[in-house]
């Protein structure tokens, strides 16, 4: 029983953190701005918060002091009232969140990659070594911080149980998904259903085991939704430029969580470079920062004097051959078409993609998601034909992983058929 009553008071402590972190009237004037939306983006500055923060090799306490002081200027200064629709939709999210969470508590067991590469990270920033002894724990090349945000809440506020820091990850997922519905024109109780309807096909323990797809699928879900506002005829200029940056700030988040979240998150800005309708400043914004991303993970590795011990390039590289290649790429094939039929809303998108185009004027927002998928599966397949010796083995333990965490963003070919059928 004390242990549902931990669960509760850290689902609301992780919400009313990530709600009262930033006033949504920084990004927007309006405070009618909806919950979902408001912590989605207060989501992915908290992030980036913990990753500044992650460097400084300080105890976590003193990030947390200053997150409740910031929390609380922001409550004294702005009178926050929640409507009745934001009441309904926080009661709503912190139940789902609750329930999801109550599984952690009775199934403990970590996932493969977890224990012996996550967790070892965790455990590091979790006895305060700070960053500069990650040299020290296996596959120092996998980014940090999806650890390091298991480890703070873990931590804070009860220092107890470690699965309590991974109902961050249960939050962050529900979060992006209730946020992402929000690109729908149809009615609340339908807007519902299709979250609830999304959650059930996608969520499953093993998402939650300490492996880091689940924070990837949520980040690629978000980019979708934003990206889908770039192209809408409705968002302004000025508004666009808010985008990008929100952009930026996730390509930055998922870049430092897997290293392919860089390359998942940037598809999606490329194709806004390309076909979106948006100025010469804000193509300038986007290159500058996803250049500056790219410059902070070189210099880590730099510092650090890192490699990519995890991957086998010089080994594959050297075996490599075409009767090798069309080998991989028949396993690789057969393998995706087997895991494409255990993911509804991978399947769904894939079938609605076909009809979308059938049916509508091809426009860009069909090219942005036919752009999208074609840099995915081809990232896909190079990344298992020459990062791995063993493609075979690679793919059965890890394709079904990956192809995950961008699934969701499969997700757009649903919201584009129900915004037309809706204009009619």
């Amino acid at each position: 029983m004390i242990e549902i009553l931990y669960i509760a008071i850290q689902v609301i402590f992780i919400l009313s953190l990530t709600y009262l972190i930033l006033p949504s009237s920084v990004y927007q004037k309006k405070l009618s701005y909806s919950l979902a939306n408001a912590l989605s983006i207060n989501s992915i500055f908290l992030i980036n918060i913990l990753l500044l923060f992650s460097f400084t090799g300080l105890n976590g306490i003193y990030l947390l002091i200053i997150l409740l002081i910031a929390s609380m200027f922001f409550l004294i200064k702005k009178n926050y009232k929640l409507n009745i629709n934001y009441k309904s939709q926080v009661i709503l999210v912190a139940l789902l969140i609750f329930f999801l969470s109550i599984p952690l508590a009775n199934t403990l067991d970590l996932g493969w990659d977890a224990k012996f590469f996550w967790f070892l990270k965790t455990l590091n920033f979790y006895q305060d070594q700070g960053i500069y002894n990650l040299n020290r724990v296996p596959a120092f090349d996998y980014p940090h911080l999806g650890s390091y945000i298991w480890s703070f809440f873990w931590k804070f506020p009860f220092n107890k149980f470690e699965y309590l820091g991974r109902i961050y990850y249960i939050c962050f997922y529900v979060i992006s998904i209730f946020s992402f519905f929000e690109i729908f024109k149809i009615s609340n109780l339908q807007k519902i259903i299709l979250i609830i309807l999304t959650i059930l096909t996608t969520y499953s323990l093993e998402l939650f085991s300490g492996n880091q797809e689940v924070l990837i699928f949520s980040l690629v879900l978000l980019s979708a939704k934003f990206s889908y506002s770039i192209f809408s005829s409705q968002t302004k200029a000025n508004e666009k430029t808010k985008i990008i940056f929100f952009l930026l700030l996730i390509l930055n988040a998922a870049s430092w969580i897997k290293m392919e979240g860089f390359f998942f998150v940037s598809f999606a800005l490329f194709a806004i470079f390309v076909l979106a309708n948006i100025s010469k400043n804000q193509k300038i914004i986007l290159i500058t920062g996803v250049f500056l991303v790219i410059l902070s993970r070189l210099l880590f590795f730099k510092i650090f004097s890192a490699d990519l011990e995890s991957f086998q390039f010089e080994k594959t590289l050297n075996t490599v051959s075409v009767s090798g290649i069309i080998a991989s790429i028949k396993i690789i094939a057969f393998y995706a078409f087997v895991y494409l039929a255990q993911m509804p809303i991978l399947l769904i998108g894939v079938l609605l993609f076909v009809y979308n185009f059938y049916m509508y004027k091809i426009d860009k927002i069909q090219l942005f998601i036919c752009w999208y998928a074609i840099f995915n599966i081809l990232f896909i397949f190079a990344a298992f034909i020459f990062s791995m010796e063993n493609v075979e083995w690679q793919v059965r333990v890890g394709l079904k992983r990956v192809i995950f965490q961008t699934s969701g963003f499969y997700l757009l070919t649903l919201v584009y058929l129900l915004n037309k059928i809706s204009k009619k």
